[in-house]
């Protein structure tokens, strides 16, 4: 009895951790559009979602069957085996999803659950064959085979129905509307925002109807009686309400049809995906009151078979037990929602590869993304050969942008796209989700809601070409992703469950303290990483305004503050490599590599928006290009210096000699003065000093001549002929190019100060 009262307590402890790191990741399902589209701030979308999320956990009981008997069969287990299954389960899923949470990677959370399932059950199938042949007993089928392939099917149906829904709406409503829809077609987004609205209404009621509890049975009858009336009577008043919002106030209609999409879509999430996260302890819950209300002793003999069937509500749990443990889900989900730094990242990322315009990208190109890109643009001209001159005008004049909301800046953070794929996004992922619920499916929310996504992206050619290969990449991953997902999960339910069902619960202990400590540790990770990503976004933001006095402030700013990195980058390598520290120059080439990405996000933010700036202003610019040039390339050579360095002594070869040692920290000391009188000139703007850090830069290459020469003698002496000596020489040409770039820098800074018109003035 230990291990059964192990396992509840944990289950119960589980369902709570499993809540958070499963809404964290599918936060983005429900959020993403409205975020996106900047339709109200970002704490109003939050509450909307969370009355979403209220309702749906209230009518989710339906689903709760998938848990039990959706993917095993109850009756296989006695009660001890099916809590191993489940503690197993719970374990692989808080690891596994926290971990694509901590990479901001959205995964299925639906197929995450299902293979655990399958990978526990197939542990128990090898262990009760072999416990079979000692014992001589039949083995009865642990798998539901034909429901799991059924609900694989779908999920897989479900990609592409997705993405083509997505496509297909997404093209054909911008035909009609247009990019430039804004303060036109009133009455036509009238009627389709109501459409829209009813058509998520039907689909709502449509679910309460099948099984809400809550809810009156007379006042069921009347909304079964009356459906047809009842939704007519909400198309003619939401067409009404939009008449007179958008004739009288010049509303965007979509904004409503978004936030009633958002709430009616984190509806369809709780509804449809809790059964993920709580599931399983409910169903562990609810096996204990049967096992103690049973009368047997020994839970080894005792069957679950009575989970094969449907549970009358209140025949385990009461009726406001489950009305409580609906209302407790609710509470962890919306505080995950309004405080989890990691649903934040895991909804950029959707955001990210769905935006109209160019900049930051998440994701490298890959070979495979290439050429799909490659032969797409190859499809795409045969077909404009094709078309007749008058459908290619007629499609042009249609994707014609005469302003791009989409890059603007709204008070709560970037609009990446408009509101009318807001809404074609939301509505057509929440009926397909609806239908899902409706029809007890569990269809994966993640899968359906990222590929229409995706579907209405590509409809709205916001992967151009020079986003394209990015954002292909960044949809394959996501994939991939999922199918990595499915065999994780299998394999880690498998594990979990061989070293419970065999270590008992000082082992369910020991590997939950293990899971405990790695979300501790991905906590930390996110934290660090964040706060670089979060700097190269900043960098890439379109709001940058290209003008002189900005340049001067902020863009002098940002080249002091690349300097004064790049200065301890290099007294880190240096300094770690005399010393031979393997975690010190970690540490620097780390910072290298992430220096070298803030530089060139910055100088392509500059590029981006150089063509605001006046005319005045263009020949000053040209100087302050120049800047980042020569600072792109100092940059450089500090990834050039940590990393040969760092992979040397992590290598465990040998280390400088004392006479090397001796040259290299008395260059180290000066460069470091060198540095910090540039910094000091750069800030006061002393550039009539310029000529006195040009000296030190002449003595400075003097000493490293010196330096290679006794250098030479001593290889030419058989005295240093290892790795090392390569290094040396490196390390010398590399900090005189450092010096040449530093000195070109401050000229072109100079330059640019001379030049601008305020300096005329």
């Amino acid at each position: 009895m230990v291990f059964i009262w192990v396992a509840l307590i944990l289950l119960v402890l589980l369902a709570v951790a499993d809540l958070v790191v499963g809404v964290t990741n599918d936060a983005v399902n429900f959020l993403h559009a409205a975020i996106g589209s900047r339709v109200a701030k970002r704490r109003v979308i939050y509450w909307i979602a969370s009355a979403g999320l209220l309702i749906g956990a209230l009518l989710s009981a339906s689903m709760m069957e998938v848990a039990r008997k959706g993917v095993i069969n109850p009756s296989s287990f006695d009660f001890t085996e099916l809590l191993v299954l489940f503690v197993a389960v719970m374990l692989t899923d808080v690891i596994l999803i926290d971990g694509f949470n901590t990479f901001g990677f959205p995964t299925s959370t639906t197929i995450a659950v299902v293979f655990e399932l399958l990978g526990g059950a197939m542990a128990f199938s090898i262990i009760k064959k072999h416990e079979s042949q000692l014992l001589g007993i039949d083995v009865h089928p642990l798998i539901n085979t034909d429901n799991v392939f059924i609900i694989l099917a779908g999920i897989v149906l479900s990609i592409f129905l997705a993405f083509v829904m997505g496509l297909i709406v997404q093209f054909i409503t911008r035909m009609i509307f247009t990019f430039n829809y804004k303060s036109r077609f009133k009455i036509p987004f009238s009627l389709i925002g109501a459409a829209a609205i009813t058509a998520i209404v039907f689909m709502i009621a449509k679910k309460v109807l099948g099984g809400a509890t809550y809810i009156d049975a007379h006042l069921l009858t009347l909304l079964n009686t009356y459906f047809l009336e009842v939704l007519w009577g909400i198309f003619a008043f939401s067409t009404f309400v939009f008449l007179f919002v958008g004739l009288s106030f010049n509303v965007d209609i979509a904004r409503f049809v978004v936030l009633f999409g958002t709430f009616a879509l984190a509806m369809s999430f709780a509804a449809n995906d809790l059964v993920n996260f709580i599931g399983l302890p409910m169903a562990g819950v609810q096996s204990f009151i049967a096992f103690s209300r049973s009368g047997i002793s020994d839970p080894n003999v005792f069957s679950t078979s009575f989970l094969n069937n449907s549970i009358e509500r209140g025949s385990s749990l009461s009726e406001m037990a489950y009305l409580l443990i609906a209302v407790l889900a609710t509470l962890v989900m919306v505080l995950t929602l309004f405080f989890s730094k990691k649903a934040q990242g895991v909804t950029e990322t959707e955001i990210y590869l769905g935006k109209q315009s160019t900049g930051y990208e998440r994701f490298e190109a890959s070979h495979l993304s290439r050429i799909i890109v490659r032969n797409a643009l190859a499809f795409h001209a045969s077909i404009s050969t094709i078309l007749p001159q008058p459908v290619t005008n007629f499609l042009k004049k249609q994707y014609r942008r005469a302003e791009t909301p989409e890059s603007g800046i709204d008070a709560d953070g970037q609009v990446f796209f408009d509101t009318l794929r807001a809404a074609v996004n939301l509505v057509v992922a929440s009926l397909l989700i609806s239908i899902g619920t409706y029809m007890r499916f569990p269809l994966s929310t993640t899968f359906v809601v990222f590929m229409v996504a995706m579907g209405t992206s590509l409809a709205d050619q916001a992967w151009g070409r020079e986003s394209a290969v990015y954002r292909v990449s960044g949809v394959l991953s996501i994939l991939g992703g999922w199918f990595f997902t499915a065999i994780l999960a299998f394999v880690g339910s498998f594990i979990f469950v061989y070293l419970i069902y065999y270590g008992g619960w000082v082992m369910a202990l020991l590997i939950a303290g293990g899971v405990a400590w790695t979300v501790v540790l991905t906590t930390r990770y996110f934290a660090k990483n964040n706060l670089e990503k979060r700097a190269l976004k900043d960098a890439y933001q379109e709001n940058f305004e290209a003008s002189v006095e900005t340049m001067q402030d902020s863009g002098g700013e940002q080249i002091r503050s690349n300097l004064l990195e790049a200065s301890k980058i290099y007294l880190m390598a240096v300094q770690g490599f005399i010393d031979e520290d393997v975690k010190q120059l970690h540490q620097a080439h780390e910072k290298a590599l992430y220096l070298d990405k803030l530089t060139k996000s910055n100088k392509e933010k500059i590029f981006y928006s150089f063509g605001k700036m006046s005319e005045e202003g263009m020949e000053a610019g040209q100087y302050y290009i120049q800047t980042y040039d020569y600072l792109s390339e100092l940059v450089g050579c500090m990834t050039k210096i940590t990393h040969p360095l760092y992979k040397h002594i992590e290598n465990n070869h040998k280390g400088m000699t004392k006479a090397q040692r001796v040259g290299m920290q008395e260059l180290l000391d000066e460069v470091s003065g060198f540095f910090n009188h540039l910094i000091h000139l750069e800030k006061e703007r002393r550039f009539n000093y310029l000529n006195d850090l040009i000296a030190k830069q002449t003595f400075l290459m003097a000493f490293q001549d010196e330096l290679r020469r006794l250098q030479i003698k001593r290889i030419q002496s058989g005295e240093d002929r290892t790795r090392v000596s390569i290094l040396f020489m490196e390390i010398l040409a590399e900090t005189k190019n450092v010096l040449l770039y530093s000195i070109n820098l401050i000229k072109a800074h100079r330059d640019f100060e001379n030049a601008s018109p305020k300096k005329r003035d």
